[in-house]
């Protein structure tokens, strides 16, 4: 990956040239063919993603606890494409914390990761650098907690209407 398309990666807003060619090596490529799982709903993982190369669907199970088809009760919350370089699974860097959604190969993709022990690595030798990451981090996933709650609010108001009938 070059230095031109780090500076383009949101979560790594703040970064000097120096800070991210000492990111490179620590960030790894890894593809997947349309229709495969790029990360499992309540797995645990312990890598961020970027996408580079394609379309992801991140999809979430709605029904729980009974015996139907995945596929038939997963919701698309999103479609990801890589002209925007976007993240997901930050958690994977925060922690050990299962995955809030499936995402899922719309075609043959290309990514990188970054694992929790690369960027533990880079962050010792790269603090403040390792800062603007976290920071831009607990952003994305503000912002992405607000749309949830927005959306859980639609879902509220959709069910009290329709108990209401």
């Amino acid at each position: 990956m070059k230095i031109e398309t780090l500076k383009k990666i949101r979560i790594f807003d703040g970064l000097g040239e120096d800070e991210l060619s000492s990111l490179m090596p620590y960030l790894k490529v890894v593809n997947f063919v349309k229709g495969s799982y790029v990360l499992k709903e309540e797995t645990k993982g312990e890598q961020t993603f970027i996408l580079v190369k394609g379309k992801v669907r991140v999809t979430k199970d709605l029904v729980k606890g009974f015996d139907e088809d995945i596929a038939s009760t997963q919701k698309v919350l999103a479609t990801l494409s890589a002209d925007l370089l976007p993240t997901f699974g930050e958690n994977g860097i925060l922690g050990q914390a299962p995955r809030n959604a499936n995402v899922i190969a719309s075609v043959d993709c290309q990514l990188y990761t970054l694992s929790k022990q690369d960027f533990d690595r880079f962050a010792q030798e790269n603090h403040k650098a390792a800062y603007y990451i976290m920071k831009n981090i607990a952003q994305v996933l503000s912002e992405r907690l607000n749309t949830t709650d927005e959306n859980l609010v639609k879902l509220a108001t959709a069910l009290y209407i329709a108990v209401q009938n």
